[in-house]
């Protein structure tokens, strides 16, 4: 017969959990500035520490109380870089992107899919939202030609769309586009407006919302936080007088195209061909003349037969009243540069995005703005660089190629980080230079796509699904 053993004296309480603790191991502290694991980053990190530093990223996560409180495999940090890295892998899975970043030979030691979703939730947008605003600053040193005139930073308001994959929380949170038969579209769309410094095409700060508010609303909202010393380039869809008054209260000037029907009665002509007028919020001031701004007018037109829109009148509008300061001539040369954001915005969503359909990957609103961030953020990394190959070619950093940029960066991140990696990246950067540009134009024209697919309506009922498999269904003749 067998007897069970004596059983153990049972503890007094207090002893019972002095024992169990002792034998638990202590949990790893938080990650902080003062002692950041020195040797436990992967072989491709240390490289993109050069471009974004580590400690900015730990200033940021600890901020928003979002570092590591433990030992993971997926810690907060290095999250944060593969939120960023998505930006410049797009034609790669989360995944893989992380194994691009963590090469191993060991498959057995790499987090499953669904790891990479949690980690992204768990890190959330505050850390990578405070990130953005204190990296992403204007590039280019005081008085550079073609990023400044005069004392002021020459940048450009304008807003974009970018389309989110199609699930219920984006539907519902961001909504779409419509037709007049309220057919929505393909994706969901996220709107945003973004402040842009059109001599080094860096985005400096950006505002987003659902598709359904407006360019004006979002702009309004981020010149409320504009730098002083700016002159702003706007289009006639955002010229309107609160976008104007926000600029003015920023102690910052606009130069911005309105429609040639807009009311603005000469006042008093000036030497160079302009003349001074009063824009109002509305009739009312208008007739009582109270509230207005004073604006300088510039209206032109070209000559050019070979060029679209001879004869036609165009009108601008500027805040700065001298013509010591900004002269007509100066103005009309200078506007065109408000069209450099839009070669930002094809930077993104061409280059890093691919133009894929939809161009972002995230499945839930909080990380789709989570991505957007981290996609400004590689953006603005990859043009600081090229800003600084550009001071070291003594070249314009807009003449630079974005495209074999981003390429020549893919090709230097698979040789690890040294000495001299940042040195030699802004060194083969600073060789990518553009051709000269040409004189040249092309005319819009309609391409009438057709396909032989039909049309998916939204509320059609789905095909019938097959209830076999193939090998049963399937019938040699």
């Amino acid at each position: 017969m067998i007897l069970r053993p004596a059983p153990r004296p049972r503890l007094p309480h207090p002893q019972r959990l002095a024992e169990r603790f002792a034998r638990r191991p202590l949990p790893r502290p938080r990650l902080t500035l003062l002692a950041p694991p020195p040797d436990d980053d992967p072989p491709l990190l240390p490289s993109l520490y050069c471009l974004l530093s580590r400690d900015a990223i730990l200033r940021a996560l600890n901020e928003c109380h979002s570092a590591s409180a433990r030992i993971r495999r997926l810690p907060a940090h290095e999250v944060v870089w593969l939120v960023v890295a998505c930006s410049l892998f797009r034609d790669r899975g989360v995944p893989m992107v992380w194994r691009h970043l963590h090469p191993s030979s060991d498959s057995s030691a790499l987090p499953v899919d669904s790891a990479f979703t949690q980690a992204r939730r768990r890190l959330g947008v505050a850390p990578v939202k405070l990130l953005f605003h204190r990296t992403c600053r204007p590039l280019a040193p005081l008085g550079v030609q073609g990023v400044w005139h005069g004392p002021w930073l020459v940048v450009a308001l304008d807003g974009s769309v970018f389309e989110a994959p199609d699930t219920p929380a984006n539907r519902r949170a961001l909504g779409s586009a419509s037709n007049q038969h309220g057919s929505q579209a393909a994706f969901p769309q996220l709107r945003l407006a973004a402040v842009c410094e059109v001599g080094t095409h860096a985005v400096t700060d950006v505002q987003m919302g659902p598709y359904a508010t407006s360019e004006q609303e979002l702009s309004l909202k981020l010149l409320g936080r504009l730098p002083k010393g700016r002159l702003v380039l706007m289009d006639r869809g955002l010229s309107y007088f609160e976008l104007v008054a926000a600029v003015r209260r920023r102690h910052s000037h606009v130069l911005a195209r309105v429609k040639v029907s807009r009311a603005l009665p000469v006042e008093k002509a000036l030497a160079d061909g302009s003349y001074l007028s009063t824009i109002y919020p509305g009739f009312n001031q208008r007739r009582a003349k109270r509230g207005g701004i004073k604006v300088r007018v510039i209206r032109y037109t070209h000559d050019d037969p070979c060029r679209d829109g001879r004869g036609e009148e165009t009108v601008l509008i500027t805040t700065l009243l001298s013509v010591g300061a900004l002269s007509a001539r100066q103005a009309v040369l200078l506007y065109p540069w408000r069209w450099e954001e839009e070669s930002v915005f094809a930077e993104i969503k061409q280059t890093l995005l691919l133009n894929k359909s939809p161009l972002l990957r995230s499945k839930s609103p909080q990380l789709v703005v989570q991505e957007v961030y981290g996609l400004l953020i590689g953006h603005y990394v990859m043009r600081r660089v090229m800003a600084e190959a550009a001071q070291q070619a003594r070249a314009e950093a807009v003449r630079l190629s974005f495209k074999r940029s981003v390429e020549v960066l893919e090709d230097r991140m698979r040789e690890g980080a040294g000495p001299d990696w940042l040195l030699g990246l802004r060194g083969e950067i600073s060789r990518q230079k553009l051709r000269p540009k040409r004189v040249r134009r092309y005319p819009r024209v309609k391409k009438a796509t057709r396909s032989r697919w039909p049309n998916k309506k939204p509320g059609s009922k789905p095909p019938p699904q097959p209830r076999k498999p193939f090998s049963e269904v399937v019938r040699i003749c």
